[in-house]
């Protein structure tokens, strides 16, 4: 049974440039490698400059798959993920191809790495009645309602697409996420490679501020006020990007670019160290690395492949 590797990290850690330096590592030993999306904000096809989604020149080197698949207006369960994702990776492995994971969506990667429990199916009839319901009656007074079938929720308000499924499946099964979560569940993949890229913290709060600066350099406004045009009052699931809001305040006047810029860097300094923190606390049996991508590399290649035994 050929692997499953995973790359994970916090956002700005180097992900997507360490998974094609490594699928092409693997290319000089004539081992095909294809890069999957485990990042719930890259499955959008808009917004592409705001959420670091990959450019072309970077998807030409490697194959990319399920990146840019989904409309703004649609949802995405860690279920329906890891349903795809896995068919993916089981058409790869039957091509003789190893499949590199790469995001920093926890709960998509540890669903392939641990499994998750079945939650049982929410029709789709369901769902858009509780999508029209958040419409409604606004975030604030749907967060309550959640919290009044699930007191032990703890998520971001702010996090759209979470409280919906939360909600959708509280509300529908008759008991909350954290229980059928509880409930265990077992990886399809026996063989499963996981390396977290745990930058130090100067350099990781150097590289989002340099990448705050360029996306609000090189498009990002533009890209916002173009998505508004088209949907104009949007509420869904990319209304949670870091910098969407920030960037209309600023087209509205009521903050300028630097203020655009520092906000970004703290909100997204913030969510890194949250992602941080969970990797270390919810992932086990991993690779931790914070060294430059040549000696990671090396080091993934040799301690969890062997492969200079093997080839």
């Amino acid at each position: 049974m050929l692997p499953v590797f995973v790359v994970a990290g916090p956002t700005a850690s180097g992900k997507t440039g360490f998974s094609i330096e490594l699928a092409e590592k693997f290319r000089e030993k004539e081992i095909c490698c294809e890069i999957i999306n485990a990042d719930s904000i890259q499955l959008y096809n808009e917004l592409k400059i705001l959420t670091a989604f990959p450019n072309s020149k970077e998807m030409s080197r490697v194959p990319h798959h399920l990146f840019g698949i989904l409309e703004p207006f649609e949802m995405y369960s860690v279920g329906k993920w890891k349903q795809v994702a896995e068919a993916k990776i089981d058409e790869l492995h039957k091509q003789g191809k190893i499949p590199i994971l790469c995001g920093g969506t926890g709960f998509y990667l540890n669903s392939i790495i641990q499994g998750i429990a079945k939650i049982p199916d929410v029709p789709e009839s369901y769902r858009k009645k509780v999508w029209e319901r958040f419409q409604k009656i606004g975030r604030e007074n749907f967060m309550e309602e959640l919290l009044k079938l699930d007191s032990g929720n703890k998520l971001n308000p702010n996090n759209t697409q979470r409280i919906l499924r939360a909600y959708e499946v509280v509300s529908f099964t008759g008991k909350p996420l954290s229980y059928w979560w509880s409930q265990g569940g077992k990886s399809k993949y026996n063989d499963v490679k996981t390396l977290v890229l745990l930058p130090p913290k100067e350099k990781l709060w150097e590289n989002i501020l340099k990448r705050s600066i360029h996306m609000v350099d090189n498009g990002a406004i533009e890209e916002v006020q173009e998505f508004l045009s088209r949907y104009p009052n949007y509420k869904g699931p990319l209304d949670r990007v870091i910098g969407f809001i920030e960037i209309q305040d600023f087209l509205e006047r009521k903050i300028s670019k630097e203020q655009l810029i520092e906000h970004m860097f703290i909100q997204t300094r913030q969510y890194a160290k949250r992602q941080s923190t969970w990797f270390r606390n919810q992932m086990s049996d991993v690779m931790f690395a914070e060294a430059g991508f040549s000696d990671i590399i090396n080091k993934f290649m040799i301690f969890y492949l062997s492969i200079d035994k093997k080839l």
